[in-house]
């Protein structure tokens, strides 16, 4: 029996909804059950945490991609270089392997612009791992604007990846909810609101 802490984090509110539940499912297997009628995951994965599957295994797999460049600075910003993100499409049944490192998954029902995927996430997080860190545990403020106004996004905590916070509008929410309820083996889940 694995056990989950999910925090739900409404963006219209300065509120955090955290439930802990039990259940034999994967983790991938609750992303899936978390994924809303009409909807598909696009996957971001981080230049730091493409060590599990190489672009040629990407590749080999069938498995599409948009490469999205950025410059990275150092610990102590004395030097720069180029690095390369990975933006996975949706692909039936594929997860990038995880190990550890915030994992971004952004759920929406419409076909993404790498472009135009690229521009918002590097103004919305422009520190990627403590802007990441922040928003699965704490989510946004309410100035916060999504993609697109029905998407939803989910970060896992960098350690553990039963353990995950995702941010969307109050209506996905309770649908997400709702959903993470029904999931839990022992039926015992601790839920509150902070």
């Amino acid at each position: 029996m694995k056990k989950f802490c999910t925090l739900l984090h409404p963006i219209e509110k300065n509120e955090t909804i955290r439930i802990d539940f039990q259940t034999e499912l994967s983790e991938t297997d609750i992303y899936e059950k978390l994924k809303l009628s009409g909807y598909g995951i696009y996957q971001f994965i981080e230049n730091d945490f493409q060590y599990n599957m190489e672009q040629s295994e990407l590749d080999s797999e069938n498995i599409e991609y948009h490469e999205l460049k950025r410059e990275k600075k150092s610990w102590f910003g004395l030097s720069k270089k180029i690095v390369t993100d990975l933006l996975i499409k949706p692909t039936n049944g594929f997860y990038y392997p995880y190990q550890y490192g915030n994992y971004f998954y952004l759920f929406t029902k419409h076909t993404i612009n790498p472009t135009e995927f690229e521009k918002w996430i590097n103004a919305a997080f422009p520190n990627r791992f403590a802007d990441f860190d922040e928003t699965y545990s704490i989510g946004f403020d309410n100035n916060f604007e999504l993609l697109n106004k029905d998407d939803y996004i989910l970060i896992t905590n960098h350690d553990y990846q039963r353990d995950f916070g995702i941010s969307a509008n109050e209506n996905i929410i309770n649908k997400l909810l709702k959903i993470l309820k029904e999931v839990d083996n022992h039926k015992e889940n601790r839920f509150e609101r902070k």
